[in-house]
């Protein structure tokens, strides 16, 4: 399935959470359109995506998030050894998403699309292509990414951090049933977020941690046996 995973990260066109219904505004150029294919830099792809700034603005959270998972570009996260490192060239290159993490919403609406989606794992026992329950499994992980960098209001962090930890959690179990589909890199995104979102509700949760803040758990979701054991006890404790 490893090569699979690879194949689907070259191959998607775009959209890989995208949600069959019409929107007020889309991406003029897509990846698979000529003009796309006439492009020479990825800062050239990244300037043909940006959302018009008089568009920005009057869009809803949830057509604002359905637009961030279309962006053509979101699986540049996993260009990067370092998922730090991609979640920055994401934030820094896309107008959309950093709006929408300017939103009191977007922490909701993220969620919701997340647990949306590991309730439908059962698509990995149909008799979908390859190449489609790629396309799903790499939809989870970008999710549990995009979940990881949640900010909330100092007197919200605690109970929202929860619930975020609680779906999470939930993702985890789905994708150990799942494992063959999920091992290595499915099972990384998962850590990475719940490390990242624990780390929010507990401030000694990194001193915890083998090698403390420079835990690869954190910035890349590498996780040795003794990070996953701290982890996965503090997450069912925190979520009681």
């Amino acid at each position: 399935m490893k090569k699979i995973f690879i194949i689907c990260l070259i191959l998607i066109p775009f959209a890989i959470d995208a949600q069959e219904r019409e929107l007020s505004w889309d991406y003029p150029v897509k990846p698979g359109m000529e003009e796309w294919k006439r492009f020479q830099s990825n800062e050239e792809m990244v300037k043909a995506c940006q959302i018009p700034d008089n568009i920005l603005s009057t869009l809803s959270t949830e057509d604002l998030t359905e637009l961030c998972l279309r962006y053509p570009l979101l699986t540049d996260i996993f260009a990067f050894e370092d998922t730090n490192a991609g979640l920055e060239k994401l934030f820094n290159d896309f107008n959309g998403i950093r709006e929408l993490y300017k939103r009191k919403d977007a922490p909701s609406n993220l969620e919701k699309r997340y647990v949306e989606k590991i309730q439908s794992f059962s698509y990995l026992d149909g008799k979908n292509s390859d190449l489609e329950k790629g396309f799903f499994i790499i939809s989870v992980s970008t999710l549990e990414v995009l979940l990881s960098r949640i900010e909330w209001q100092d007197s919200e962090v605690k109970e929202s951090s929860k619930e975020v930890l609680h779906s999470l959690v939930v993702g985890y179990e789905e994708k150990c049933k799942y494992a063959d589909y999920f091992k290595g890199f499915g099972f990384q995104t998962n850590f990475y977020s719940r490390a990242n979102v624990i780390s929010k509700i507990d401030k000694l949760f990194i001193d915890r941690l083998p090698q403390k803040e420079k835990n690869a758990t954190l910035s890349s979701g590498m996780v040795d046996e003794q990070s996953i054991q701290i982890i996965n006890e503090l997450s069912y404790q925190l979520i009681k």
